[in-house]
């Protein structure tokens, strides 16, 4: 798995800038998606997919150690769609 450290070497290098830079920058923009996405809208970033809340409606469930249907509340989910570009990539 790759995590923001090594994102933000990759990216300083290419960017030629210094890591720690590099980090705020993924950091700031990621927040800014899940704010944005928060307040309603839908990321829609070309070629590599769009970000969204999207609620989940309310649902009976069986919960697995009783037996018991349980109502569940409906929930809001952050929700990735792939770009076709990036879905079917060989």
């Amino acid at each position: 798995m790759v995590g923001i450290s090594e994102i933000s070497k990759s990216v300083a290098k290419k960017t030629n800038t210094t890591q720690k830079v590099a980090r705020n920058v993924i950091k700031t923009f990621l927040d800014t998606v899940i704010m944005e996405s928060d307040r309603g809208s839908k990321i829609n970033l070309a070629g590599f997919g769009i970000f969204e809340r999207r609620t989940q409606m309310a649902r009976k469930a069986r919960n697995p150690q009783t037996k018991k249907i349980i109502d569940v509340p409906s929930k809001k989910k952050f929700v990735f769609r792939a770009s076709s570009k990036i879905k079917y990539k060989k």
